[in-house]
Formats: C-alpha cells, structure tokens, sequence
C-alpha cells in the first residue's frame, strides 16, 4: 500500500482518491488544470494583474480568478472565446489510454521522480488543481 504522504507522480495523486473519483473525474481534473495553467501562463506572459487582464479579455476579475484556480466549468465556446480573445491556438487530442499497474515500490521509485505532498482532501477539487501546479512547475 502506498503511503499516503509520498506521492511520486500526478497518476499516484489521483490513485490516492480512487475510492471517490470515477476515470472521468480524474480527466476533468487534468484537463482543467491544463486550462487553468495555460490562462494564467498567458496572464502572466503578459506581465497582467487579474483585474488588467479581466479588462484586458471583457470579463471580471472574479471570473478569472476562477479560471485560475479551476473552479469554473469551461465549456467549449468559453474556451474558443478566451483563446480567441488571446489570439491562442486550442489544441486537443484524444488517444488510447495506456494501462499499466505497478505495485512494487522499487518500481515507483525508480520510474518517476519522487515527490512528497502532504493531502488534504477537505477540498479535494482545489487540493489536486494546487498539486497538479505545483508538479508543473518542478
């Protein structure tokens, strides 16, 4: 079993809360962190306040704050609209998954970087969109 406080990869993280996220769950989670990650990227490429950039695209900074911090529901039209308003590219694939299970922890260890995180699943969406950045930036 792994310990809950070693995680060593983003899939590790997200097989933490298996018990309570279906497959679907976990792609939502990815992909809105990756959209979360690419707004504040451009925000901050453009060396943008919230509130500048909230000007800057005709939304309110609230809005982007939740952008931000992924807790907002993008649909496809509010995507195009804000790559559109930022003249960005949207790029999406879709591909087989590749299944693979290890369970010995020699084989964690020496596959991936090991990365410590302590969980906090009082706010589970927030928890896994802060680790999601914070193993990005690593």
């Amino acid at each position: 079993m792994m310990d809950k406080n070693k995680v060593r990869t983003v899939d590790d993280l997200f097989a933490l809360f298996a018990d309570v996220l279906s497959p679907a769950d976990v792609l939502s989670a990815k992909l809105m962190g990756q959209i979360s990650s690419a707004i504040t990227k451009e925000r901050l490429d453009l060396n943008l306040t919230q509130k500048e950039f909230a000007s800057h695209i005709d939304a309110t900074q609230s809005l982007v704050s939740r952008w931000e911090r992924g807790d907002y529901n993008f649909s496809i039209n509010k995507i195009a609209e804000i790559a559109s308003k930022l003249d960005l590219d949207v790029n999406i694939t879709m591909s087989h998954l590749e299944h693979s299970v290890s369970t010995s922890s020699d084989e964690l260890e020496t596959t991936g970087k090991i990365v410590q995180f302590p969980i906090k699943p009082n706010n589970m969406y927030t928890t896994i969109s802060e680790q999601l950045e914070e193993l990005e930036e690593m």
